[in-house]
């Protein structure tokens, strides 16, 4: 028959158990160092860990506080290593640093073996310790100070931090701790507004930079074959918002602008073959293009191109009313 009891968790769902919601959970045992005494409790049922590393790693630790189930965020497994190492460190070495100097000695006169072996004795050492109950209640009195610690820093700055439940429970002040909690999330929301309303600046400059780029980029690519020159295959690219945008090369860009009609299979070669294109009296005159010297030039991307030539030079004759040289 199941020894469970109905406890209320100080939170619920991960939020301040406000209305009191219960659980059944299991009294794990009760530990003390002659000042300090702490009940610790289980859920009931169904493990919170689907993976346990080892004996008691299956269920979260609750300490039980003026009525509440706080949670520790530990399982009895870590709990025992936990506070079991610093009570290691502490009676063989004396501190963290003793110990390192103790394993750099080792690895210089004992090698890989003699490291293996003082790792095996630690553990064997951090496991009976660990099981002590007053260094697992000192161990929680040093977790539940640090709550309180937080929590009463909260309390002095008005809410600026986060307000600690479990230190407000430690106090008796959960109330208060309610009062400073609203206060908290609203101004973690208005923070986070400010921040989005920054980003989206910062990102709106950053898109209308890059675009101002792609459209100076296009403008001196339609000069280019108003005036003739070599043409570039580069590839320009406009921006949406900063991680959303499309590319594509700066010749198939102005064939659709100009919508010049483009087979597929031609696209294709211009993305993967074609370098640069001179353009000279209104045609396209030579081709630089990737690839062996038997490979062939795209037929159909030269009638393209005097189509494009001649769409960009009707549009300079329709705006200035004068007309670059005409392709025969």
């Amino acid at each position: 028959m199941s020894n469970a009891k109905l406890m209320t968790p100080l939170f619920y769902q991960g939020n301040f158990n406000a209305g009191g919601k219960k659980m059944r959970a299991i009294l794990v045992r009760e530990v003390s160092n002659g000042t300090d005494t702490y009940r610790l409790w289980r859920r009931d049922g169904k493990p919170d860990r689907q993976y346990p590393q080892g004996e008691g790693d299956d269920y979260i630790l609750y300490v039980e506080l003026h009525g509440y189930l706080a949670t520790l965020r530990t399982t009895d497994y870590y709990l025992i290593d936990r506070c079991g190492y610093q009570a290691m460190v502490a009676a063989m070495y004396g501190d963290e640093d003793k110990r390192e100097q103790y394993f750099d000695g080792l690895r210089r006169s004992g090698g890989d073996d003699a490291v293996l072996e003082a790792l095996r004795q630690e553990k064997q050492l951090i496991r009976e310790l660990g099981r002590d109950p007053a260094h697992q209640a000192d161990y929680i009195k040093a977790i539940l100070d640090g709550h309180v610690s937080t929590y009463l820093e909260s309390r002095e700055s008005g809410g600026e931090t986060f307000p600690d439940f479990i230190g407000a429970l430690i106090l008796g002040e959960l109330p208060t701790c309610r009062e400073l909690s609203a206060i908290y999330k609203d101004k973690c929301r208005e923070k986070s507004r400010e921040q989005k309303a920054k980003a989206d600046a910062e990102d709106r400059t950053y898109c209308r930079e890059r675009n101002r780029q792609a459209q100076q980029q296009v403008q001196d690519a339609i000069r280019t074959i108003r005036e003739g020159g070599v043409l570039q295959n580069d590839t320009v690219e406009f921006y949406r918002s900063r991680y959303d945008s499309s590319a594509c090369s700066i010749f198939l860009y102005l064939m659709r602008r100009y919508q010049v009609d483009v087979p597929l299979r031609t696209q294709g070669w211009i993305n993967n073959k074609l370098a640069a294109a001179t353009i000279a009296d209104g045609r396209c005159s030579h081709l630089q293009f990737w690839g062996h010297g038997r490979n062939r030039a795209s037929r159909r991307f030269v009638d393209c191109m005097n189509k494009l030539t001649r769409a960009v030079l009707a549009e300079q004759e329709n705006v200035c009313g004068t007309s670059g040289s005409p392709p025969s």
